[in-house]
């Protein structure tokens, strides 16, 4: 079991000018209730956005989804 903070999305030249607000993050998951193997997250309310620097607000349990976050240094730091 780990928890995360969201640190914003990598700049991606030419794709994006600008990013709006956070409103749901979607990790890849082993054991999630969607069939399609993803699991998303939301903020926690009364949060309607999730928040550069600040913890997601979730245990991450699932093993796909730690190895997959874990990875992603660019988006996500382990909080320990």
């Amino acid at each position: 079991m780990s928890r995360f903070k969201y640190l914003g999305e990598p700049p991606r030249p030419g794709l994006v000018k600008t990013y709006g607000p956070c409103g749901t993050i979607n990790v890849r998951c082993r054991t999630g209730t969607d069939p399609s193997g993803w699991k998303s997250y939301s903020p926690v309310p009364p949060a309607t956005e999730f928040v550069i620097g600040a913890d997601i607000g979730y245990d991450v349990v699932d093993s796909t989804s730690l190895r997959m976050m874990r990875a992603d240094t660019t988006r996500f730091e382990e909080i320990v």
